[in-house]
């Protein structure tokens, strides 16, 4: 006959932990911490360099040196990409041409979920 095995420590009963109601200062750290608020801290702090960089150099001498010379490399290789995804812009807007409204709502949440995997997180 198996007997049953004791265990070491006395039974005890679960205490039970009253829920703690947020507090003001718990609430605005965690809106603080959230990921928009980083996001709103990126931009303003970009915003705030490029201030800074304006008032250091001066807006003319700024576009002379920095923004033309983007300009001029970045315009060619935009053309380029704007120009090799035509075909795959004219295959989207034909879908989208095709498709009845209720289907037109599908894949406007098949293309935002698809976006939505590209998206940084």
């Amino acid at each position: 006959m198996a007997s049953r095995v004791r265990s070491r420590r006395p039974l005890r009963s679960v205490a039970h932990v009253p829920a703690t109601k947020p507090t003001l200062i718990r609430n605005v750290s965690r809106i603080a911490l959230s990921r928009p608020a980083r996001t709103a801290y990126y931009v303003l702090g970009t915003a705030g360099l490029a201030a800074l960089a304006v008032a250091l150099i001066g807006p003319k001498r700024l576009e002379r040196e920095v923004i033309r010379p983007l300009r001029g490399t970045l315009e060619p290789q935009a053309e380029k990409l704007w120009a090799d995804a035509k075909p795959l812009r004219d295959q989207i807007a034909g879908l989208f041409k095709s498709a009845s409204p209720s289907g037109r709502e599908r894949l406007v949440r098949s293309f935002q979920s698809w976006i939505g995997h590209f998206h940084a997180r």
